[in-house]
């Protein structure tokens, strides 16, 4: 029975969390939900900017995976869990261990003796998402980099960018599937036939049938079976691969009130972002904490009518629905500046700046109008985010360091 609820989960979904409705306590109004979050955090003793908390929720509108990275103790992993309980989310945070090297270590993998999938962390958390679909759910990839992110997680940022609709995850063949529901059935044809011949009713149960001596004769004779307990242990195995089969099928769609987050440091002991990864992830830098201004952060905080311990209640759709990225057109004066950035400042310095990442910046752009930043800052998020991450160069060639610096230089100019 528990198999079949988490099959078909019950169509009435009556939000049960607890907290402020976001549109009588604000309207609405999302650009008044970074101002009510630092509120929130101060009364935790926990200090982030406006700025920051902008910035953060923007990234929550593109749907893109967002990396935050910064040093041991800088406050990312802090931020992703006190945003997610301030907006009356959820929260899965899941630690990437350095010996990740595929992506069943992200999804898990289906083991064909037991007929059985073995689900990890991640997949749980998405499937939890799945059943509360107006719930936003975040999941953080906590030190994502220990590992190299395009080995385990190539394939799945790769179905990240099918914009217009859920992406499905593909876990497993569906021939295994397949063998299960067929065994299932045989058996189950055997069984029909078995108690239909000893006389017994249809609502007898399997135990039922093992004490009726006739039926279960029967049993042995159609199945082939030697003795009491192969029957049972065959039962066994068949109702143990039926409910791994409707706990994990062979694909999910990846739920549209997810949010993906990864968290990382850059040291000696991690591995520093592929340009693939760069190419489809928004970067958000975290300075050392003690370097912040405190008393201008403290000076930020604003007044609220309502009792700011109590988080708000924000639905899935509040937060951002799932679509594609602007189009690209050339009219478009962000689209124009963008595209002079690849052909005269990033081109030269070895960078890539395409399609996609002018795309994705629009994107953000966007979102960070809906957030109450204006288009100065989004713009100078965008070279934050999506370019300086790329501009690795190496420090022991001189004889283009000249050129470099003019050319980062030309990048204030803009």
């Amino acid at each position: 029975r528990n198999d079949l609820t988490a099959l078909m989960p019950s169509s009435d979904r009556k939000d049960t969390r607890e907290g402020h409705d976001f549109h009588e306590v604000l309207g609405g109004d999302f650009a008044s939900l970074a101002p009510f979050i630092q509120a929130r955090l101060w009364k935790k003793n926990m200090l982030f900017s406006q700025a920051q908390l902008r910035d953060f929720m923007a990234l929550m509108r593109t749907h893109d995976l967002v990396v935050l990275a910064g040093d041991s103790g800088s406050g990312k992993t802090s931020l992703v869990r006190a945003v997610a309980e301030s907006i009356g989310g959820r929260c899965t945070v899941i630690p990437v261990k350095p010996n990740w090297t595929g992506p069943e270590d992200l999804l898990g993998y289906y083991n064909p003796i037991e007929r059985n999938y073995h689900a990890t962390p991640f997949l749980l958390a998405l499937q939890a998402a799945e059943r509360e679909p107006e719930v936003p759910h975040f999941i953080c990839l906590d030190e994502m980099n220990l590992a190299r992110v395009e080995h385990y997680f190539a394939d799945f940022l790769s179905l990240l960018e099918e914009r217009e609709t859920s992406p499905m995850i593909p876990l497993y063949t569906a021939d295994e599937e397949r063998h299960v529901v067929v065994e299932n059935s045989l058996f189950l044809t055997l069984e029909e036939e078995a108690r239909y011949r000893a006389g017994m009713a249809d609502g007898v149960t399997f135990v039922d049938m093992l004490k009726n001596q006739q039926a279960n004769t029967l049993l042995h004779q159609l199945g082939g079976f030697q003795d009491a307990e192969s029957v049972l242990l065959h039962h066994a195995r068949l109702r143990r691969s039926m409910a791994g089969l409707l706990r994990t099928p062979c694909s999910i769609r990846f739920p549209g009130n997810v949010r993906i987050i990864g968290a990382i440091n850059i040291d000696e002991t991690t591995h520093y972002l592929s340009p693939k990864v760069l190419d489809r992830a928004h970067v958000l830098r975290f300075r050392n904490p003690v370097l912040a201004d405190w008393d201008a952060i403290e000076a930020e905080v604003q007044h609220f009518d309502v009792d700011v311990a109590v988080p708000l209640r924000l639905s899935a759709s509040d937060l951002g629905l799932r679509g594609g990225y602007p189009a690209y057109d050339r009219a478009d004066r962000r689209a124009a500046l963008l595209t002079r950035l690849a052909r005269n400042q990033l081109d030269s310095l070895g960078v890539e700046f395409g399609l996609r990442a002018i795309r994705q910046s629009l994107g953000y752009l966007q979102a960070a109008r809906q957030v109450g930043m204006d288009d100065l800052t989004a713009l100078d998020k965008v070279v934050q985010h999506k370019i300086l991450p790329k501009m690795m160069f190496d420090a022991g060639r001189t004889d283009r360091s000249e050129e470099h610096t003019s050319e980062l230089q030309s990048l204030t100019n803009l």
